[in-house]
């Protein structure tokens, strides 16, 4: 096609948005747009319609997966909030976009494939680069908590495509498919170690989990793979000497949470050094590092000396917007100290810069440990089995969010409350459920699967999935390494995200799925593996 004079080349274009997407998904939303916009244009552009259409014919898959977004269109009929139903079409307009392009377009050789996804993983190794940055102060970024500093998307979404780029850069590494020269063996080692320890240091707990379950499971399955026998054998007690680490380490954590101090309840102090009452809680109520938070408390001295170091009023709040005497007593409790005179005198300046901070437990202050990730978990855990108000801890949140899900697809199962209607459908449900979560905390459901079934109903969520799952198993997409790769991480993210309720995550699902199901010949994975 020429314009102005000038000839250009569809098919160079295309190529180059796949790779400025692939560039701009970990990094920037709104370049990340232009980059879609670009290809969308070209591909209107290019023409070549008939022959698009026969590709279309050869290859159902591609108008099935768009069944996703048919899905939403039909339930508009049953939707009362047609506003918020048309938001969420604009994002879910992305799960038909690249099927469309990548589908009807030139297949992909090996090398513009593998280009595609070492320009995307270059692109997630700058994006974690900035965010460490943010960590360890070298950038002045406001942070509140370790997942703010992930500055272009959610933590959870960056720790996914940090996966992606992961699992890429070691199939490009190992496997003998791709040559490669030493300096690129030496950089794709430098960036894989660097993601791995990165996602360790974003804690971010799902990220971690598909990292392991996928490690696990392609290791054993490869090691198979492997001709000798020592190696091969080398390889898979590794394997499992790892995986009993893992649990030997997640147990001990279990354990030294639940190792709590043995309180004679009859015979306890009444009275502080100064001559205070003590308040006891008579409840077995929250534990912090093994110590009863509700023991040993005298407000009026913590409110006196409280007062003497810092400028935040005792009955202030801190940095993270929590009430300043209940991170106070907190902290307290979780150094051993009794919630008195003489306990504030032990805290030195970093502790009490810790409590106005937000830091509830001395142990968190450690960025780079997981322990203090696991002891959340678990401490968000044992405050909600106590009957405790879930709001503010991510975990137990998502269970209430879970439960009142629950409630409301027990009166819509056949059908679900329609597209528009699923904020709505919470907001009624949790008034009627009496929640304890106050207003800003009445989130969805966090769970992908749970929410196509509550927005759809029964028959709704099973068209979905066979729209989603006929064309890999149609084309042999599950017998790829990428499609599996891809399929497994994004799946897993949906049991604890809804993945396809934002703009990222629609993105990443909708590209990936594209690119490796219908970017390349699946029929010639030779080629490619």
């Amino acid at each position: 096609m020429k314009l102005f004079n000038l000839e250009i080349d569809h098919r160079k274009i295309y190529f180059i948005g796949l790779i400025l997407v692939a560039i701009c998904l970990p990094i920037s939303k709104f370049a990340l747009n232009v980059a879609m916009i670009t290809l969308a244009i070209n591909w209107l552009l290019e023409g070549r319609f008939h022959e698009k259409y026969q590709k279309l014919k050869s290859n159902p898959g591609i108008l099935i997966i768009c069944g996703v977004f048919l899905i939403h269109l039909l339930w508009l009929l049953n939707t009362s909030n047609f506003q918020y139903a048309f938001h969420d079409l604009k994002n879910k307009l992305i799960i038909i976009v690249f099927p469309l392009i990548i589908g009807t377009s030139e297949i992909l050789n090996k090398n513009q494939f593998k280009q595609i996804l070492i320009w995307f993983s270059l692109a997630v190794v700058v994006s974690t680069l900035i965010s460490a940055a943010v960590l360890f102060g070298i950038l002045d970024y406001p942070v509140n908590d370790i997942r703010d500093i992930s500055m272009f998307m959610s933590h959870i979404r960056l720790s996914l495509l940090i996966n992606v780029g992961i699992l890429s850069l070691a199939y490009f590494l190992f496997s003998a498919a791709y040559e490669k020269s030493k300096i690129e063996v030496i950089i794709y080692g430098i960036f894989i170690l660097w993601l791995i320890v990165f996602l360790f240091l974003l804690k971010s707990f799902s990220g971690i989990i598909i990292f392991f379950i996928l490690f696990f499971l392609l290791s054993g399955y490869y090691s198979f793979k492997i001709q000798g026998l020592i190696p091969r054998l080398f390889l898979q007690v590794l394997l499992i000497t790892g995986f009993l680490f893992i649990a030997s380490y997640t147990t001990h954590a279990i354990a030294r949470f639940y190792s709590i101090e043995k309180v004679d309840f009859e015979n306890m102090d009444t009275y502080t050094v100064s001559g205070n009452l003590y308040h006891h809680s008579k409840k077995r109520g929250p534990i912090e590092n093994g110590h009863y938070v509700g023991l040993y408390v005298c407000q009026k001295e913590l409110e006196n000396e409280w007062k003497k170091i810092s400028e935040i009023p005792y009955d202030g709040y801190d940095k993270k917007g929590q009430k300043i005497k209940s991170t106070l007593i907190r902290y307290l409790t979780s150094k051993g100290y009794r919630k008195d005179s003489v306990g504030i005198s032990k805290l030195n300046l970093q502790d009490i810069e810790n409590i106005e901070n937000g830091i509830a437990n001395y142990i968190y202050s450690n960025k780079f440990a997981l322990y203090p990730h696991i002891y959340r978990i678990l401490w968000e855990f044992d405050v909600y089995k106590k009957g405790f108000n879930p709001a503010g801890n991510s975990i137990t949140q998502r269970l209430e969010f879970l439960k009142t899900a629950t409630d409301i697809i027990k009166n819509n199962f056949w059908f679900g409350t329609g597209t528009g209607d699923v904020k709505a459908a919470f907001d009624h449900q949790y008034e009627i459920n009496e929640s304890q979560l106050p207003q800003s905390k009445r989130l969805r459901a966090h769970n992908q699967y749970v929410t196509f079934f509550l927005a759809f109903g029964f028959l709704g969520f099973v068209f979905i999935w066979v729209c989603i799952l006929y064309p890999p198993l149609k084309s042999r997409g599950f017998k790829d390494y990428f499609f599996v790769m891809f399929f497994m991480i994004a799946m897993i993210s949906m049991l604890n995200e809804d993945t396809l309720e934002t703009q990222i995550g629609v993105t990443f699902f909708s590209y990936f799925y594209a690119l490796f199901l219908f970017g390349k010949d699946l029929k010639l994975q030779d080629d490619y593996e």
